[in-house]
């Protein structure tokens, strides 16, 4: 499976589903995948891993 699109955009896509599992669980859904996390830390998780991700890549360029 060729996931060259995805190139530079990975960690992006893992932060967002990070997010969304916290928001989701927020509002009362149930992830099996996500059951023992608790919906505050992926939320900051999430939110660390995007604005890392974008500090390093604007101080690489």
């Amino acid at each position: 499976m060729n996931l060259s699109f995805f190139d530079g955009y990975k960690t992006y896509v893992v932060a967002a589903a990070m997010l969304l599992a916290a928001i989701s669980q927020l509002l009362g859904v149930d992830l099996p995948s996500f059951e023992g996390q608790s919906a505050g830390h992926l939320l900051m998780e999430g939110l660390a891993i995007v604005f890392l991700r974008k500090g390093i890549k604007t101080s690489a360029s």
